[in-house]
């Protein structure tokens, strides 16, 4: 199978846009309803958008001061993925567990001992506690890996710091996106649909936006194109836009996720579900800010992030209400 070239001028976060687009133009399974979302955007206009606030969330380490908070944040989204089978595990366990053990330990994300993390060590002391309380932490194996790499490419190429890093992409979020994805490999998120490359870099693009969170905007935190970001094409924000009639599967595809049938990483209905993602949230963002404008609404120009934390802690919010998401084994 031969994988269509992108083009080697193009950043990261366009690649993501056009490759996307290419999947929802022959997508089988997944299609994205205009009309529908043309009436939740309607909505958010007139209700106007809620501004999220990164460090406000309790689970958070978040010192904008501190160098700690880009280091936290880093391995934090090292990590941010696939929290199911456990259905009581979700991503706060995950943070709060991190932050609890920086807080105790400020050198415990040294790139060093990031270098030689092992399972037993996460287990211990890290994840101590969402263990006792019965939960089952998936792909640990690969955590762990992931952490030394971590922590290998720090110590090797940015003098053992995440802050380090963010600068030397100098204000450009699409520009770290490409930086963190061409240092780690474990933060490359493609795909191959009907033989052509599909980029999403999710989590490389959830550390811009935590980074540009957590620091406000401001510092190591200031990126001149922070609107270049396209959503996090994880599970969360699908199984809303779905709900919502926004998402429209097939009938076999809505049955298997409905049982909770797992959807192969890589397969084309999961990578159509994560493209159709994309495009809907980068078509939604587009209309609401022809909304405001037409509105004649002073309004700071709304982001693909603005969306997508507002989406994920709305179905955060309710989850024991929202149909279940698409299950995916994967990183």
């Amino acid at each position: 199978l031969r994988a269509t070239r992108h083009q080697p001028d193009m950043q990261a976060t366009e690649q993501v846009l056009s490759t996307t687009a290419y999947v929802v133009q022959h997508a089988r399974s997944v299609s994205i309803n205009d009309e529908k979302l043309a009436s939740e955007v309607q909505t958010l206009a007139q209700q106007g958008l809620p501004q999220e606030k990164w460090g406000s969330n309790w689970f958070h380490f978040c010192d904008p001061s501190s160098d700690l908070t880009a280091q936290y944040v880093l391995v934090l989204d090292a990590l941010n993925f696939c929290f199911w089978p456990d259905d009581k595990l979700e991503y706060h366990h995950l943070a709060s567990s991190l932050k609890n053990a920086l807080e105790k330990d400020p050198s415990c994300f040294d790139a060093d001992k990031l270098a030689c993390v092992s399972v037993e060590t996460l287990e211990r002391d890290w994840f101590r506690d969402v263990v006792a309380g019965g939960h089952v932490i998936p792909l640990l194996d690969e955590r762990a890996r992931l952490l030394r790499e971590v922590g290998a490419v720090l110590a090797r190429d940015f003098q053992g710091k995440a802050s380090v890093m963010i600068q030397k992409a100098n204000k450009s979020a699409s520009g770290l996106v490409q930086l963190v994805a061409a240092s780690f490999p474990g933060f490359r998120d493609s795909s191959v649909y009907q033989g052509h490359q599909v980029f999403f870099y999710k989590r490389a693009q959830i550390f811009v936006g935590d980074v540009w969170g957590a620091y406000e905007g401001q510092g190591i935190g200031e990126f001149n194109d922070i609107h270049s970001l396209t959503m996090f094409a994880d599970y969360r924000v699908p199984q809303v836009l779905a709900s919502s009639g926004i998402l429209v599967y097939s009938d076999e595809l809505r049955d298997r996720i409905a049982s909770k049938v797992q959807i192969p990483s890589g397969s084309e209905p999961e990578i159509e579900i994560r493209a159709a993602t994309v495009q809907a949230v980068e078509r939604m963002k587009i209309l609401l800010n022809k909304s405001f404008d037409q509105a004649g609404k002073g309004h700071r120009h709304v982001t693909s992030l603005d969306l997508d934390w507002m989406l994920w802690g709305y179905g955060e919010g309710r989850l024991d209400k929202l149909p279940p998401c698409h299950r995916t084994l994967t990183i």
